[in-house]
């Protein structure tokens, strides 16, 4: 069973607006995919309709991760090939997937037209659903930092490792400059003690603070290590389902728990909005 509360009736979004929630890196290999994944089966059980964003365009592979396959992919949306409906697919727990494109080069920086696309069939989720998860791209590419600024929340995933720390500070610090963006949720993923947990945020709360005074970071928890998840993606399949009772199933469905009491602020838009209003802005310029 997965761990967190008993599941009920899912009954959509009374508010018809998903909460759009970006789960982000400064670097790869830190398990934001994973994250991702096993957050959107977690949020299922609790009684919540999923749709999850594979945003990382040309290196896709969250439905490979669940062993997942489809006929299209976002490429044949914005090819005109087919409509969004047809893309997407139901991973477990009844989650939705809209799946990216593997290996398309020209996919790693939208152009005017395919977010025009984008923003056109997303419209078509309006209500259908209570989260949306993009899993964006690692590092500060345009696509990276234009679907991070989309969103209501966004969620920056990092490990002890002290790169992961040096590149998550990085993004944080382009958002911050770009955007004006000021608050992030932190996930640290990988920690062999809690107290490593803490020492990861503290370091980052003091980098934030050196060079701007104004950056709210707010510790959604710690994630340990643990060699399952590892044998898990193996598997293609979700760690909380494989082993849910596991140390790592517990931390992440009581930060999953923890999301979902979290309201998003009043003052950001949907997906939808910012991509409208991001062409405005471009139509006007």
């Amino acid at each position: 069973m997965i761990p967190g509360p008993e599941t009920v009736k899912q009954t959509g979004n009374k508010n018809n607006s998903p909460q759009v929630i970006s789960v982000t890196s400064g670097k790869g290999g830190v398990g934001k995919t994973s994250i991702v994944a096993n957050m959107a089966i977690l949020l299922s059980a609790m009684g919540k309709k999923v749709l999850v964003f594979d945003a990382d365009l040309g290196l896709a592979n969250i439905d490979v991760m669940l062993g997942l396959s489809s006929k299209y992919n976002i490429n044949h949306l914005l090819q005109g090939d087919c409509k969004i409906n047809d893309i997407l697919i139901e991973g477990p727990a009844g989650i939705k997937i809209l799946p990216a494109a593997s290996g398309i080069q020209e996919l790693s920086a939208l152009s005017y037209e395919q977010q025009l696309t984008i923003v056109n069939a997303l419209d078509n989720f309006q209500g259908d659903f209570d989260y949306m998860l993009i899993d964006t791209g690692a590092g500060i590419s345009e696509n990276v930092l234009y679907f991070n600024s989309a969103a209501q929340r966004i969620i920056v995933v990092v490990t002890p490792e002290p790169t992961s720390l040096t590149d998550a500070y990085s993004l944080i610090k382009v958002m911050r400059i770009r955007f004006n963006i000021k608050r992030f949720e932190i996930i640290i993923n990988d920690v062999l003690s809690t107290y490593e947990g803490k020492d990861v945020i503290k370091k980052l709360i003091f980098a934030c603070d050196k060079f701007f005074g104004d950056i709210a970071l707010d510790m959604l928890g710690s994630i340990p290590h643990d060699s399952n998840i590892t044998e898990s993606i193996r598997e293609q399949r979700a760690f909380v389902e494989i082993n849910p009772g596991s140390e790592a199933s517990r931390r992440l469905a009581s930060i999953v728990k923890r999301i979902d009491s979290i309201n998003a602020p009043q003052e950001s838009g949907t997906l939808q909005f910012f991509f409208k209003r991001h062409i405005k802005n471009r139509e006007k310029g």
